[in-house]
């Protein structure tokens, strides 16, 4: 897939899943709470941005295993920290 092994391309991968995936997990919990139960969203906006940051571990996984690049896992490991240290010190006195 890609032969270049670098930190920055992990940090953009990163970034690129962990937007991707709360917009479509976003959109996905409006449209069902709309479209089956015609009331308010099923799950919080904290469980949304969770779920999200838990799916950079796909790219990691695959990164760090099937590929063996092991800068661009660290890239995607690196994104993962700073926003799950992000969102537990956001969320630590609400």
């Amino acid at each position: 897939m890609f032969k270049k092994d670098s930190m920055w391309l992990g940090i953009g991968i990163g970034i690129v899943v962990l937007i991707a995936g709360y917009y479509t997990l976003h959109f996905l919990n409006v449209w069902i709470s709309d479209y089956f139960f015609n009331r308010a969203p099923v799950f919080r906006e904290r469980t949304i941005q969770v779920l999200s940051i838990f799916l950079n571990v796909f790219p990691f996984r695959y990164f760090m295993l099937k590929t063996e690049k092991e800068y661009t896992g660290r890239g995607i490991l690196l994104v993962t920290f700073v926003v799950g240290l992000t969102f537990f010190f956001y969320y630590l006195n609400q």
